[in-house]
């Protein structure tokens, strides 16, 4: 699938696809931008999904790909400003952690699933819950996962009925309310779920703290959530 792709020279395109046998491949697409024939319409946008025809050179960081062609089995994302704004986000957040000549057909898999759960989102609240599930399951994959069930200075697990937990992005996890340590309140009914239904109103601080997560261990901010975010019909 594309991740992303940059104009170059006059016609040209250099395309970051996520491959499962190869990882991310960076390859370059002579007359991208102008040939239907060979690489369909919009076959090499960010988030598009086809079979791609790759010609890998020894010693050289950038394949070429030859030509594109569309996977009757993929729905395509639909132009809502809101589904794209998330699809982007996660492939924003795939792009910053993977790397070329991994093999990442668990990535892979998780990504081309979390995209046609998007396709297929009736509403806002769903696209925003599983672009949220896909955060934290992909995270967890890359192995930088928060711990969300025990404290981080004491241990103690997270029962039924706590509540003055405070989740901390840059140390990965939960302080309970008996030790010190930073952080922010902690949605009660998110750590009870484990992320899987946050409360409508702790969703926009769920979402915070895995972008946040994902900012500290990448080293930079991620774009493609804070203009989500601008677009969401509420917080």
């Amino acid at each position: 699938m594309a991740l992303t792709s940059v104009n170059y020279r006059e016609a040209d395109l250099i395309v970051t696809f996520l491959t499962r046998e190869l990882g991310l491949v960076n390859a370059l697409a002579r007359h991208g931008r102008r040939s239907r024939r060979r690489f369909g319409g919009g076959l090499l946008s960010p988030g598009a999904m086809a079979w791609y025809y790759f010609t890998l050179k020894p010693q050289s960081s950038l394949a070429f790909v030859e030509k594109a062609e569309e996977n009757p089995r993929v729905r395509r994302l639909p132009p809502d400003p809101v589904i794209q704004a998330l699809a982007a986000f996660a492939l924003e957040l795939v792009r910053g952690f993977e790397r070329p000549q991994n093999p990442a057909p668990s990535v892979f898999s998780l990504l081309s699933r979390h995209l046609n759960h998007l396709a297929e989102a009736p509403d806002e609240r769903s696209a925003r819950q599983a672009a949220l599930n896909f955060s934290i399951k992909y995270l967890h994959l890359a192995g930088f996962g928060p711990a969300l069930t025990a404290c981080l200075a004491c241990g103690g697990p997270v029962g039924p009925e706590d509540s003055g937990w405070r989740w901390h992005p840059a140390s990965g996890g939960l302080y309970c309310p008996r030790c010190p340590g930073p952080g922010r309140p902690a949605p009660r009914s998110f750590l009870v779920s484990l992320g899987e239904a946050p409360e409508p109103s702790e969703l926009a601080e769920a979402e915070a703290f895995f972008e946040d997560l994902a900012a500290h261990q990448l080293g930079r901010p991620l774009k493609a959530l804070a203009a989500a975010r601008r677009l969401f019909s509420r917080p």
